[in-house]
């Protein structure tokens, strides 16, 4: 009786310490390096926040003992930062309930295009399962402003522009929509694991001002469409 009081001794003190276990104690071991300049870890492994991450600003997270060892998503999370905003739930082989909002001239995009442009990514993903490393389901809308709210830049405006997100031979596809005032416009959006995307664009408009800002960014004028085919990479 007396070695069965102490093995249980033995296990709630493991269990306890295992619970109360620093995030900084173990973070900086597992965590890339680049992540910012200044990151800092508090709270424990269970229950944290992780601050000064690039782009991200602060995250805090939870993980649940209970979903960890069963079919649920035990990991819940929400960052925020002037850059963008991110929150929902995962697992290993699954994202469900995603929320993501970024200010697309401050987003890490190689494509300095964009650098200057006003506008909002708006990405709600309600479910995506992933199977060794590749996105085999998705369903979820991406919705973007930017073509309405830089005027003043381009002297033309364009639609919002929506559209669906799924999974396609293990590689995540959007194609984005949009229409107004005799303006049509399409974009297929295909992102690669390794980084690199593939982008077709149509856009089918009557304003001459459009005729002036496309070329700019690479359109050319096929027929009565401006069209442009890009590859590269997105990360």
């Amino acid at each position: 009786m007396r070695k069965r009081f102490i093995a249980l001794g033995i296990i709630s003190a493991v269990a306890a310490t295992l619970i109360n276990l620093p995030l900084k104690w173990v973070a900086p071991h597992f965590m890339p390096d680049g992540l910012g300049q200044t990151v800092d870890y508090t709270g424990t492994i269970w229950n944290g926040q992780v601050r000064g991450l690039d782009y991200v600003g602060s995250a805090n997270f939870e993980i649940s003992i209970k979903e960890l060892f069963s079919a649920g998503l035990p990991l819940k999370f929400k960052s925020e930062s002037p850059v963008m905003m991110v929150s929902g739930h995962a697992s290993q082989n699954q994202l469900k309930d995603i929320r993501f909002t970024g200010t697309l001239a401050k987003l890490p995009t190689r494509d300095g295009r964009l650098k200057e442009l006003a506008g909002q990514v708006n990405i709600l993903l309600a479910e995506m399962q992933i199977a060794e490393g590749h996105c085999t389901s998705a369903q979820g809308q991406i919705t973007t402003d930017f073509l309405m709210l830089n005027r003043a830049r381009w002297q033309w405006q364009g639609p919002e522009l929506t559209g669906p997100v799924r999974c396609e031979n293990g590689e995540l596809v959007v194609t984005l929509t949009g229409k107004d005032n005799n303006q049509d416009i399409r974009a297929d959006l295909r992102l690669f694991k390794d980084g690199r995307y593939a982008a077709n664009f149509t856009v089918q408009t009557s304003q001459p001002e459009a005729g002036v800002v496309l070329p700019l960014y690479g359109f050319e004028l096929v027929g009565r469409d401006y069209k442009l085919t890009e590859q590269g990479q997105w990360r």
